[in-house]
C-alpha cells in the first residue's frame, strides 16, 4: 500500500502528481509511470467496450424475447 509521505493517507490515484487529501506533491517513485498509465487507460477502454457489448447483447435478447431461464450459475445440470 502506498501512502502519501506528507499525510500518511493512502494514495488512491497514483496517476496524479499531488495527494488528493493534503495536496502535497507525490514523489515520482510512488506514481505510475507514463507507460503504466497508458496500459491502464487502454484496459479501461477495453472494459468499457465490453460493458457496452454486454448491454447491447442483453437489449437485443430482450427485444427478441429471449429468456435465459432460471439462473443456474453456469451449471445446467442443477434442475
Amino acid at each position: 500500500m502506498n501512502l502519501c509521505p506528507s499525510c500518511q493517507r493512502v494514495l488512491y490515484d497514483r496517476r496524479q502528481t499531488h495527494c488528493g487529501y493534503c495536496g502535497a506533491r507525490i514523489p515520482d517513485k510512488l506514481r505510475f509511470t507514463p507507460e503504466r498509465i497508458a496500459e491502464l487507460d487502454l484496459e479501461m477502454v477495453r472494459m468499457e467496450e465490453d460493458r457496452k457489448r454486454r448491454l447491447r447483447e442483453a437489449e437485443e435478447e430482450a427485444e427478441r424475447g429471449v429468456d435465459g431461464g432460471p439462473d443456474l450459475h453456469g451449471y445446467p445440470g442443477l434442475l
